[in-house]
């Protein structure tokens, strides 16, 4: 037993880690300074406990090492708190009608934000959304994040004309007489997101807070913040850093202590990052859990928007094969300069094409230096068996959302059909010695990690009531609590996080239910909560 006495003592069904051979348990951990100091029998802890140390008794409750979103918009995800809501409207017309609504109550001049509409909404045409608006300044996002429409004053208000040339890496969509629609792919976003307000400071705060406080509802004491597209729309001092960075550590002072958060930059800010020192896995200067990411490219699009690059066309509407946003060479010098800085890389990759060239430019890049966590494969969702093989080989991490699968299964069998071996290969990934870490890419889709642990065990939903889809790469109940415990901090090259051994940190969440649903699998699985949650040793939530 360690010498330092607990201050804290957590009984129950603790699972103390778990990995790719099973549960490690014990009935009880003991907490000093912030940090695991005993693991073992109840009785054992207690008797060796400090006098007068606190006690939690969680009986035939798990205990758990805290969740890490691995794949996280946390920025995002609370600015949608501010914006409306799409993704469960019927129709463009549905969508009209959240719009109006929003519209009315907006002061004049103020722009109407929001996200989460589909293709199949917009088939109609986007007459129904202009006429909402009324005259004002509109921008929304697409369910998948790789689309938007924005109103025409919008449009104008960006300098977007018939005239306007698609950027390299994205589309303008336009009508039969070449007249812009308002629909924006890709890298065709950027025209307009630039000068879009959003949320930062006092106002996001609010909203950042609610969005910490349902993280820790759910155990999560962890997560990496994904970056954005460009380092345009930073703010305050961190601005060269990008919008997200800058406006996560403008709110510091609420993140800090109660989330680990480890916080990525677009790939445009990676000399900017070099010329501060910044490397991958170092903490933020002052900071006790908040640390600097990886720097984000975007190698392709989405499945949804149709963007994904891949090698065959798809099998659906228009058999576009997508957009690969990056040419090799550019992707050269950005693994050159990354190398150079000590910054490890998480590059966008959803078509089989998009992870070809994103393996083929580490393969010919130099090598990491030491200490620098290795890179990911965000997404990972097309990815042919020989390529699968190159990931292992050159330990890249496959950043995965199980949710995704869940979500995209019929689009997966319309528009990837003959393919559908290689997509979302969880099993097959992990079988080439691939390490796997999830997360939810909140708020694409839900942040429950449960809904997301249910998704990797079934790749279906709950609600549905199909079998589970191509069930032969479904991940076991403890491989998927894995990937979102231990897979992170090992993607991290942390040994203390992911687990609660001797010597970890004391990031833990007690639930309210036992191993055997945990293990179970079954719809249960996607209703657990975390009754308390701790962050190394304080407690961040109570329910």
């Amino acid at each position: 037993m360690n010498r330092a006495r607990p201050e804290l003592v957590v009984c129950g069904e603790v699972i103390v880690a778990a990995t790719s051979t099973g549960l490690e348990r014990a009935e009880a951990v003991g907490i000093a300074g912030g940090r695991v100091v005993a693991v073992g029998g109840r009785d054992e802890l207690l008797d060796a406990a400090r006098p007068g140390a606190a006690v939690h008794d969680a009986g035939p409750a798990a205990v758990v090492p805290g969740l890490h979103d691995f794949h996280l918009h946390l920025a995002g995800l609370a600015r949608t708190r501010a914006g409306v809501t799409l993704d469960d409207a019927r129709d463009a017309a549905e969508i009209g009608e959240r719009l109006r609504a929003r519209a009315d109550g907006l002061p004049p001049g103020a722009w109407v934000t929001g996200r989460g509409w589909s293709e199949a909404q917009l088939r109609g045409g986007v007459e129904p959304l202009e006429a909402a608006v009324s005259g004002r300044h509109a921008y929304l996002s697409s369910h998948d994040g790789h689309s938007a429409w924005v109103s025409s004053p919008a449009l104008r208000a960006a300098g977007i004309t018939a005239g306007t040339a698609d950027p390299d890496g994205g589309r303008i969509g336009r009508n039969t007489h070449g007249e812009p629609t308002g629909v924006l792919r890709e890298t065709a976003l950027d025209l307009v997101d630039r000068i879009v307000p959003r949320p930062r400071g006092a106002e996001l705060r609010p909203h950042l807070d609610a969005t910490l406080a349902e993280l820790a509802s759910f155990g999560i004491t962890g997560a990496s913040e994904a970056g954005d597209y460009t380092d345009a729309n930073g703010g305050g001092p961190d601005a060269a850093l990008g919008d997200s960075y800058s406006a996560l550590t403008e709110l510091a002072d609420i993140v800090d202590g109660r989330l680990r958060l480890t916080i990525g930059i677009p790939v445009d800010a990676l000399a900017a990052a070099a010329e501060r020192g910044l490397r991958t896995g170092a903490p933020l200067r002052g900071r006790r859990t908040m640390r600097f990411g990886w720097a984000k490219a975007y190698a392709d699009g989405a499945l949804g928007s149709g963007t994904a690059a891949l090698f065959t066309p798809r099998t659906c509407e228009d058999g576009d094969a997508g957009i690969l946003r990056i040419d090799p060479g550019e992707l050269d010098a950005i693994v050159q300069a990354a190398r150079g800085a000590g910054i490890g890389l998480a590059v966008h990759a959803i078509g089989d094409r998009a992870a070809a060239t994103v393996l083929d430019a580490l393969e010919r890049g130099p090598r990491r230096q030491p200490g620098v966590p290795a890179d990911r494969l965000e997404h990972a969702q097309l990815v042919r068996e020989a390529d699968r093989r190159r990931l292992a080989a050159l330990g890249v991490t496959a950043s995965i959302q199980p949710i995704h699968a869940a979500a995209d299964r019929d689009l997966v069998e319309a528009c990837w059909d003959g393919r559908q071996a290689d997509a979302y290969a969880w099993r097959s990934l992990a079988a080439a010695g691939v390490l796997l870490a999830s997360g939810s890419d909140a708020p694409v889709e839900s942040a429950d990690p449960w809904l997301g642990m249910f998704a990797a065990v079934h790749r279906r939903l709950p609600a549905d009531e199909r079998d589970d889809w191509r069930a032969g790469q479904s991940l076991t109940a403890v491989e998927a609590l894995a990937a979102a415990t231990l897979g992170p901090a090992v993607a991290l090259g942390v040994a203390d996080e992911g687990h609660l051994r001797v010597g970890a940190r004391a990031d833990l969440a007690i639930l309210d239910a036992g191993p055997d649903v945990l293990l179970a699998g079954d719809e249960r699985l996607a209703e657990v909560r975390a009754v308390r949650t701790f962050v190394d040793g304080i407690e961040a939530h109570r329910g």
